[in-house]
């Protein structure tokens, strides 16, 4: 869900070039109090003007659990949990000092406690010596919840889906250890862990509200995906938490 629709991002030397969104200022402030905050896994900004925006280069590998070996490890699965703890408590000294008139692509929500990455799954990480070492892709950004994060974030990382056709990805033994490890790396709350099946279906039903919103809106890139019915996995994996959330959670807290 990162670009609305045009143009895809792309590299040009040292940086990363997209097209510029109402919400672009409000990003470029996040990822230069990030650095000012100590937080040197994300791209520096690197300005914009009316049309593009720019954004340093992180060198390292990219994929998904499923094309990307090195990603399925539990280095990366550790590593990706500690640097998005590390990443929402430098994020969180940025949203002390939030200006109200940020605007953000997906909305706030309450209580804000940190900035979410909003998309923290593998396909936007880097790797490195197998180790995640950087964020990317912060278009999705917006102040929310820790626990709204940490649920797409969990859910992406297990994975917790019905839909794996990987080996050691799929069963939900394997899926619920994977949570497990996740969730022990970025220290979450006995309360967090708890809440997350519930947590993880309410955040695919707002993602699903936010496609048909967009589709709604002639947004060509959600009106694609509806017509493909990228949707209905989403659907399937909401029936696949709600079927298992009592075991999920017993795995996440026992």
């Amino acid at each position: 869900m990162q670009m609305l629709d045009g143009e895809e991002p792309f590299r040009q030397g040292d940086h990363i070039l997209r097209p510029v969104r109402p919400w672009t200022s409000s990003v470029h402030a996040l990822l230069a109090a990030l650095r000012r905050h100590g937080f040197a896994a994300a791209p520096l900004p690197a300005g914009f003007d009316a049309v593009w925006e720019k954004v340093t280069y992180l060198p390292g590998t990219t994929g998904d659990l499923d094309d990307n070996v090195e990603m399925r490890s539990e280095l990366a699965l550790r590593s990706a949990a500690s640097l998005l703890r590390h990443y929402h408590d430098c994020s969180a000294l940025f949203l002390r000092d939030l200006a109200t008139e940020c605007i953000w692509q997906l909305p706030a929500r309450t209580p804000s406690e940190v900035i979410c990455h909003g998309d923290f799954a593998p396909y936007n990480v880097v790797l490195n010596n197998g180790e995640v070492t950087g964020i990317i892709d912060f278009e999705t950004a917006h102040p929310a919840p820790r626990c709204w994060d940490l649920a797409y974030a969990v859910y992406r990382w297990a994975p917790l889906s019905s839909g794996i056709g990987v080996e050691s990805l799929d069963g939900l033994d394997n899926q619920i250890r994977r949570a497990r490890i996740f969730a022990d790396a970025y220290g979450m709350s006995a309360a967090e862990r708890r809440s997350l099946p519930d947590a993880i279906v309410e955040r695919l039903e707002a993602l699903l509200s936010f496609m048909e919103q967009e589709a709604a809106r002639g947004v060509e890139k959600y009106r694609r995906d509806l017509k493909e019915g990228h949707d209905q996995g989403y659907r399937l994996d909401i029936a696949y938490m709600t079927r298992w959330s009592a075991e999920i959670t017993a795995g996440m807290t026992g």
